[in-house]
């Protein structure tokens, strides 16, 4: 899987589909499709069917990786896996390419155990890329349909299985766009004047440390779940020397949490404008949320919480807390579209490792991972 190169962008899963779909024949599963909006695009779901009478629970995890970033950082290379000290080391190898792995075995052994429900393996396409050509295409496609998912994310941070993590945080991307006087600027001395980038460097500084803060959210009855704002991850302005810069903008991440909306958090954005802008008559800005991905969450007491529970404590030797998973997943595509109660993230790997180079992920638990999900489905088939 690792030397399946999938980064998203470009976004091509072609190969790395195909590993699995190898795999999965060499096990002996071999109700397969290949879906997709293109070619290049393919997802693989594929089907153990039951004995009959029991419900149907689908375990996912994504094909694609984010790029590998600047190679002179990697020990070796990203897609030359290597086992060392008890580690896989190689691009996808905690995010999330050994949980796929683990999947794939926990299919075969579903299928060599027999059990009363369908066991269903969705392996998405695009999910780095927001699911668009992935999970929410399958979703709204119709083909996404069981009782409950399992999204095989790393829900380690300080380490493995961490926690059962039953909160996917949304993301709010917002463009916030500052305009200035664009004029010649040796002319800055004797004509008003406002430099859109350096307006723009004020309202960065407070967006960074008072948005959190103006955030409107409902307490979470269990979870210390809170939104994070992440100030001015891009930003871009001015034309060129000799001119004071008219426009400029900056991006930022704000990770929303349940009870907050598209419209709450566009409230809240436009009240803090209006705050700064009354005290500062020189600042002109406008923002727009462009990307914008629901939070969801499953009942803890849900019996797919219930059957990972059990499956932990026997493999593990203990059961996780439950927990939040700090970013997004595929978990909206299959709750919020598809309707299915989706865990959105439990998984072997740390998340800390993921998006960095010399990724790497421990071989213990990616067997473990496979024990785990191939008793919890096993538990939960059967009721």
């Amino acid at each position: 899987m690792v030397a399946a190169s999938s980064p998203n962008p470009p976004g091509d899963e072609r190969a790395a589909a195909a590993v699995v779909v190898r795999s999965l024949r060499a096990l002996g599963i071999d109700d397969i499709q290949l879906v997709g909006p293109s070619p290049a695009r393919q997802s693989v779901i594929a089907r153990v069917a039951g004995q009959g009478g029991g419900p149907s629970l689908i375990l996912s995890g994504h094909l694609d990786t984010k790029p590998p970033g600047d190679l002179a950082a990697w020990t070796t290379p990203p897609y030359d896996p290597v086992v060392e000290d008890g580690h896989l080391r190689g691009l996808g190898a905690a995010d999330m390419k050994g949980a796929v792995a683990a999947m794939v075995y926990a299919g075969a052994d579903i299928a060599k155990a027999g059990v009363a429900g369908d066991l269903i393996l969705v392996f998405t396409a695009d999910e780095e890329s927001g699911g668009d050509q992935g999970a929410r295409w399958l979703a709204s496609e119709g083909l996404l349909v069981a009782d409950a998912a399992i999204i095989g994310e790393p829900c380690g941070i300080e380490q493995e299985w961490e926690a059962i993590r039953i909160v996917s945080r949304g993301a709010a991307v917002v463009t916030i766009s500052v305009s200035g006087t664009a004029m010649h600027s040796s002319l800055s001395d004797q004509l008003p004047s406002v430099n859109a980038n350096v307006a723009m460097g004020r309202l960065i500084d407070r967006f960074a440390t008072e948005m959190s803060t103006r955030l409107t959210y409902p307490s979470h009855p269990r979870l210390a779940v809170r939104p994070t704002v992440n100030a001015a991850l891009l930003a871009e302005g001015g034309t060129a020397l000799g001119m004071v810069p008219g426009r400029a903008s900056f991006v930022s991440d704000v990770r929303v949490i349940p009870g907050m909306t598209r419209t709450s958090v566009e409230d809240d954005v436009r009240t803090f404008l209006n705050a700064v802008a009354a005290e500062d008559p020189n600042l002109t800005a406008t923002f727009e949320i462009g990307h914008w991905l629901e939070p969801c969450e499953i009942d803890g007491e849900h019996p797919i919480v219930s059957a990972l529970a059990v499956a932990s404590r026997e493999v593990l030797g203990e059961s996780p807390p439950l927990g939040f998973f700090p970013g997004g997943t595929d978990a909206p595509s299959f709750q919020l579209v598809a309707g299915i109660p989706t865990v959105p993230s439990f998984g072997p790997g740390l998340l800390v490792a993921a998006h960095r180079p010399n990724e790497a992920t421990s071989v213990a638990g990616i067997e473990q991972a496979r024990a785990i999900y191939a008793l919890a489905a096993r538990k939960f088939l059967d009721t």
